[in-house]
């Protein structure tokens, strides 16, 4: 049975997911955190909707075991085709889902947004549905970056084939005059560097990661289960279904904190 000092439950397909757990790591320092990237199987984003939904019903099934007493998705891919699975296994605990924090981060001060995310996210149509819910009115445009995700992977962040590949993906969104960009993938705060250079200062970029931690902090502190122990912080242990050579550096170097608890495991 979950309480306060239960962890947070964070999972992605991938080292992207990483984003959500160090905006946990600034904004709630004193909450465990278990962190769950399904390595072996990526990508997801050009995977079919119920292989999607089926990695995701394992992956649960290992957090709920772990005792978790919230869920962040923190995977546009599954939170596009998926969150339904996910919320229908975690009965009362509560989930956050990057898609529905981004769309609320985008849509407080901007009308014209751009998405930039992986072809699945981009299909389902979840952006803009969740972003005209909020502003009807809102114009959204969207552009699917599938190389992305694999460059990140491979560790290819300051790469100069990273930038040819994304003005390529980006130029056609600016000439729609956008007002914001959202990151639409958790692994592409990873290059919000490159990113940044492309689209100008005029343009605000939105990174789901640090709104969905604000929304799950606003809950927990509802339902009194904050963490309450604020002398020490969390613990956070990694659990991955493969280790690439590069993903411990990668993962330590953005975080700026070790993972001393790396274990693989298998969730099939």
């Amino acid at each position: 049975m979950s309480n306060k000092n239960s962890p947070i439950g964070v999972f992605d397909s991938g080292i992207g997911g990483l984003t959500v757990v160090k905006s946990l790591m600034h904004n709630l320092p004193q909450e465990n955190v278990v962190y769950f990237g399904d390595i072996a199987r990526i990508p997801y984003g050009t995977k079919s909707v119920s292989t999607i939904k089926k990695f995701t019903e394992q992956t649960v099934r290992f957090l709920l075991n772990q005792d978790v007493k919230a869920i962040i998705i923190a995977c546009n891919t599954i939170s596009a085709v998926a969150r339904d699975t996910v919320l229908q296994l975690a009965g009362n605990i509560p989930v956050i889902d990057v898609i529905s924090a981004g769309a609320k981060a985008a849509t407080a001060s901007a009308s014209k947004i751009g998405v930039i995310a992986t072809p699945a996210t981009i299909n389902s149509n979840a952006y803009p549905r969740a972003i005209q819910q909020l502003n009807p009115q809102a114009e959204v445009h969207s552009q699917a970056c599938a190389l992305f995700v694999n460059m990140i992977e491979e560790g290819f962040i300051k790469h100069p084939a990273l930038d040819l590949i994304a003005a390529e993906y980006l130029t056609p969104l600016l000439k729609q005059k956008l007002e914001a960009l959202i990151l639409g993938c958790t692994h592409y705060p990873l290059i919000t560097e490159t990113i940044a250079k492309i689209v100008g200062n005029n343009i605000q970029i939105i990174d789901p990661a640090i709104t969905a931690v604000s929304l799950l902090q606003a809950i927990l502190n509802k339902t009194g289960q904050l963490n309450q122990n604020l002398t020490t912080n969390g613990n956070y242990r990694f659990y991955v279904t493969d280790v690439p050579i590069k993903f411990q550096s990668i993962g330590e170097m953005f975080l700026g904190h070790p993972m001393q608890h790396l274990e693989v495991v298998s969730v099939e």
